[in-house]
């Protein structure tokens, strides 16, 4: 008992001495060279027995204009993330890094409000297997996990949706120790769920049926990208990202897609890099990259849970590139969230309020979408025509 107390009282002096610290402190603290990618990297990357790939990747970014567009939170989560892959190999990113995407453990009331309120009627008829230990995973975060899995499942039950299960493979989604439960002999996890619902209200915004060109900003592990590979086969697809989440998709998608043109673009400038993208059934850029492209040239962009993780300038920087190359875009954000470590006074942070128009959004865009998320149920989708 004395030691669980003193897990809290920790825990809560933390949270008193974050309060009161004044905010430009903490900025002067996260810009330490502890907390830089860069120098952490420079430092340390001969520890690392990683994919000469990788490295290659990390090595190319650091020094990139892309470097410059990422927030301090990310600058921050990308040192953790390289810590995570040193200690228990990039094979167990599902478990570690993962957590930084679109793995859920801990959750709030107004996150989970709304899928408890669609099923709280429906009664438990499947056989699932609710007590399994995950691994890398203790067994109160495979609890949280499971019992969040299978709520999701009712929740994609409910909206006769089940069925679209069958086309995602495990293949992919359960490659790197991926944390799932057995639903009816089925292997489920969050990232098939939340893919499945992450496809149905993108292509309610525009059905992909009439789509050749696709990007993804921030595509994460690529458990979108997969499914909506997945359900329309002949699509050109592009995802723009850093690594190491870049490295993950396409390694991800690699493997899948095999018969597919896969190509590693990050290092191409303007002409070549448009020319090349033509030439690819998938290909992978980095930020900086989308300064190149131009013409309509993507029917549709997709950023899912990234944009709000963004400084306030590098939002603007994306919109007007979006504003010139695409033809729609779609995105989800948190209804109200602050960008952690990002301002150096509190008045002036990146504080992003949906509906207070914190994002800069252009005024020939026409918003022809709006969604709330059913998970998490403080999130908002929103698909705009760009005129």
């Amino acid at each position: 008992m004395s030691c669980l107390f003193a897990a809290k009282k920790s825990k809560l002096m933390k949270k008193i001495l974050k309060a009161f610290v004044p905010p430009i402190i903490l900025h002067l603290y996260y810009r330490l060279s502890i907390h830089s990618l860069r120098k952490y990297w420079l430092k340390n990357k001969s520890k690392y027995n990683l994919d000469n790939e990788l490295k290659r990747m990390i090595d190319f970014f650091i020094q990139s204009k892309s470097y410059d567009l990422m927030s301090n939170y990310w600058n921050y989560l990308n040192v953790k993330n390289l810590k995570q892959i040193k200690e228990q190999n990039i094979e167990n990113y599902s478990t570690t890094i993962a957590r930084n995407y679109y793995t859920w453990i801990d959750i709030s009331n107004e996150q989970i409000e709304q899928p408890i309120l669609n099923v709280q009627n429906i009664p438990i008829l499947e056989k699932v297997k609710l007590y399994k230990k995950q691994v890398n995973m203790p067994y109160a975060d495979s609890m949280k996990y499971n019992n969040l899995t299978y709520l999701l499942y009712l929740n994609l039950k409910k909206l006769d949706l089940l069925d679209k299960l069958n086309y995602l493979p495990d293949e992919g989604y359960l490659t790197y120790n991926d944390p799932y439960i057995e639903i009816n002999e089925q292997n489920i996890s969050q990232d098939k769920i939340n893919s499945i619902f992450d496809y149905e209200n993108i292509n309610s915004f525009s059905s992909f049926s009439d789509k050749k060109n696709i990007l993804e900003i921030g595509a994460g592990s690529g458990r979108t990208s997969q499914a909506i590979l997945t359900f329309n086969k002949d699509l050109k697809y592009t995802i723009c990202d850093i690594p190491p989440a870049l490295f993950i998709s396409y390694e991800r998608l690699k493997s899948v897609y095999r018969n597919k043109k896969i190509g590693l673009l990050y290092g191409l400038k303007e002409e070549e890099l448009i020319n090349q993208i033509s030439n690819y059934d998938i290909s992978f850029i980095m930020p900086h990259q989308l300064d190149f492209l131009e013409g309509k040239m993507f029917d549709l962009t997709i950023a899912v849970d990234c944009i709000h993780e963004m400084d306030r300038e590098t939002i603007i920087k994306y919109f007007y590139n979006i504003n010139r190359f695409s033809r729609l875009f779609y995105f989800s954000v948190w209804k109200k969230t602050s960008v952690p470590l990002s301002g150096i006074l509190r008045k002036y942070s990146n504080n992003l309020d949906y509906f207070s128009n914190d994002y800069p959004i252009p005024r020939n865009w026409e918003k022809i979408y709006e969604k709330d998320l059913i998970f998490p149920s403080n999130f908002i989708s929103s698909g705009y025509q760009i005129n």
